[in-house]
């Protein structure tokens, strides 16, 4: 599912009227209309409803002086705190002062000012500032937005709640903390990304009668995985077919000190679908894989202060030559050993690459080396391993996910994966997906060594390293919520991630 930037959905809007024919003043009346029936949800078993509508002179306030029509004749008592100039509206014939004009002539009160009675009102509805805002918020509408965090029973937001910026999910220095988030035509990105997402609330994408065709005619970067997505672009298995049809997967993991992390990382291959995994690794590794799984082939390799070496790499390259993807990282430590062995791994390997954990912080050392890469590679730091491989504080990673991680992408070639509530995966073509699967339950050791292990295990089976990412994300979050089912957000360990149930299994054919 495609989700537009505030300035490409203007875009497509604009479209719609000049191709089709469809008069601006009734995609308003449309999103009124869809505002109007959440609202009538949510007031349906309250006696004597009182709604509030902070508009602004946009059209974003045109959704909302419309919308106080429709709940207006409804019975319901409504009034409208409007932030733009009442007599210079009068001057004007756009769409938002037509249906201003129709709110004065039903005679909705209209006021401009507004204090703690917020509190009196069942339900209030943000049509403050909406998709246009590319700049902080200040003065009346910080004044208005803090208000509403501070006194609101109830909060829907039209298209955007105020104060998010559209296309990235950034606060503009407040924003509107809504319950749900009514949003027209297509997602906004912001909606979805971290920290925007806090603010959205429950979110709903309403058509407004813009044909569905036109967003095809312009580049749109962000997507959102939808289940029914997910499910098509998972591997086919063909009925004849042997471990060799789904892949070998190489894993370099674990050290004397993280030894769990190569057994996770093995077993999640296998789970999603890997033909056969071996793992290179140390000999204390190779006893703890032998204890925990029966499938995974080991090789032993020699060690350096209970580390990977360059020597690692020298007894390991008949595998490199024979896999289809290597992982490379969890739990491998970090030493100028293993610093050393990363590197010539990725200048050596012709088979893709999934780099994690230590293989970021050995990358970091030298982030060039992944311009020698010969094959593609996909890279999965959190925002820390991220900060070190930019620079950028985690701060300012945390308040701007997807553009961080997309020029990154760009620059060095490489999928990457930043991981966060809802994980950025992008393209070095610059197109980005968010993962909107997941819990906090997720926020524990070892359940990005599982995560690693799902993304090979279908690029093994024939991904590129891009869809492999997204879709790992994606059931790497459904893991995560079927494990909370079964337990709570407190208990889950990262093995759990392994114990999918059938709901997952289902959804994975």
């Amino acid at each position: 599912m495609k989700a537009v930037t505030g300035s490409q959905m203007r875009k497509i809007e604009q479209m719609a009227i000049e191709e089709t024919g469809i008069p601006s003043v009734l995609l308003m009346e449309n999103a009124a209309i869809r505002l109007a029936e959440y609202c009538f949800k949510f007031l349906e078993n309250k006696k004597n409803p009182k709604v509030l509508i902070f508009a602004g002179h946009g059209n974003n306030g045109g959704d909302g002086f419309a919308l106080a029509r429709h709940l207006h004749l409804k019975g319901i008592e409504i009034k409208i705190i409007f932030t733009g100039d009442l007599i210079a509206a009068n001057d004007k014939k756009n769409d938002a002062v037509i249906n201003l004009n129709i709110a004065k002539n039903l005679n909705i009160p209209i006021e401009q000012n507004i204090d703690s009675e917020i509190a009196e009102y069942d339900l209030v509805v943000d049509a403050l500032l909406g998709t246009g805002l590319d700049r902080n918020v200040e003065g009346k509408y910080k004044d208005l937005i803090e208000k509403i965090n501070r006194y609101a029973k109830y909060v829907i937001s039209a298209d955007i709640p105020s104060g998010v910026y559209s296309d990235t999910g950034r606060i503009m220095g407040c924003a509107v903390k809504a319950a749900e988030t009514v949003t027209f035509a297509h997602p906004k990105p912001g909606l979805y990304i971290y920290p925007g997402a806090e603010y959205a609330g429950k979110i709903h994408i309403e058509e407004i009668a813009i044909p569905s065709t036109l967003i095809d005619k312009i580049e749109i970067e962000a997507n959102i995985l939808t289940p029914s997505e997910a499910n098509a672009m998972l591997p086919v298995r063909a009925q004849r077919s042997n471990k060799g049809s789904f892949g070998r997967i190489l894993v370099f993991a674990g050290s004397n000190e993280m030894p769990g992390a190569a057994s996770l990382t093995c077993s999640a291959a296998y789970k999603v679908g890997g033909g056969l995994v071996c793992a290179c690794v140390l000999p204390q590794v190779a006893s703890i894989i032998h204890h925990w799984q029966r499938e995974v082939v080991t090789r032993t390799l020699p060690k350096k202060n209970g580390m990977y070496c360059k020597k690692s790499l020298e007894s390991a390259m008949e595998e490199i030559t024979r896999a289809d993807v290597i992982i490379i990282g969890p739990g491998i430590g970090r030493s100028p050993d293993v610093t050393e062995f990363v590197q010539e791994l990725i200048k050596t390997s012709q088979a893709p690459i999934v780099a994690d954990a230590d293989a970021l912080f050995a990358l970091s050392e030298d982030l060039n080396i992944l311009k020698k890469l010969k094959a593609p590679c996909i890279i999965t730091p959190h925002p820390g391993e991220m900060s070190r491989l930019t620079g950028l504080s985690v701060p300012e990673i945390l308040d701007n996910t997807a553009e961080t991680a997309v020029i990154f992408a760009k620059e060095f070639k490489v999928v990457t994966l930043l991981k966060d509530a809802h994980t950025i995966i992008a393209n070095p073509d610059g197109k980005y997906y968010i993962n909107t699967t997941g819990t906090n339950a997720l926020s524990k050791a070892g359940t990005g060594d599982v995560l690693t292990g799902i993304i090979a295990g279908f690029i093994a089976q024939g991904l590129d390293v891009y869809s492999a990412g997204v879709l790992g994300a994606y059931f790497h979050g459904k893991a995560g919520e079927d494990a909370v089912g079964n337990g709570s957000c407190y208990s889950v360990m990262a093995g759990d991630l392994l114990d999918w149930n059938n709901e997952t299994r289902r959804e994975q054919k």
